[in-house]
């Protein structure tokens, strides 16, 4: 038995050897393993992301989590049947400018559908301290009391936008 177990160990840290520096045999995604993240699942909006384990509920919203070093909240918006690119313009167009007056929008898609991510201005105003909001299209529309949604609308701090970006799913 002992036998066993030291071909075992043996077979099992030539293989690691040999395999270094072979990335394809070792990889998983961003935050799977890693107790530093967690997991945002939401079947309402049927969509999943990872998030630092360190952010918390924010119970003066519905779907909004804090941290020490940032934020992320998920809400939806309403298009009238518009395409992506005027719904973008829409939420860089309220009031407030929480993008700042010139903000870029940048085409993307996540998990196979259209998305916008709204980078602010360099005069975003200090009140929204590097906040990008990421619009995408929902693969089915999200309904709720108040009507139905064809986009989904996550606003998170700027240091968590790569994070996001790269654990999106639809459920």
């Amino acid at each position: 038995m002992n036998d066993q177990l030291g071909l075992i160990a043996i077979l099992g840290i030539s293989y690691l050897l040999l395999n270094q520096g072979n990335n394809n045999e070792m990889t998983y995604t961003r935050g799977e393993q890693d107790t530093n993240y967690k997991t945002f699942r939401s079947p309402l909006y049927g969509i999943t992301f990872k998030y630092p384990a360190n952010w918390i509920k924010n119970s003066n919203y519905e779907e909004r989590y804090d941290g020490p070093n940032g934020f992320f909240e998920v809400s939806e918006l309403e298009s009238f049947g518009r395409p992506i690119d005027q719904v973008a313009k829409q939420e860089i167009d309220i009031p407030i400018q929480p993008y700042g007056t010139n903000p870029e929008v940048i085409a993307t898609e996540l998990d196979g559908e259209p998305a916008r991510i709204i980078m602010p201005s360099a005069d975003q105003q200090k009140v929204f301290d590097r906040e990008v909001a990421v619009i995408v299209k929902n693969k089915r529309p999200v309904s709720e009391s108040s009507g139905i949604y064809d986009y989904t609308v996550i606003w998170t701090n700027k240091d968590n936008l790569q994070n996001l970006l790269d654990s999106f799913k639809f459920l």
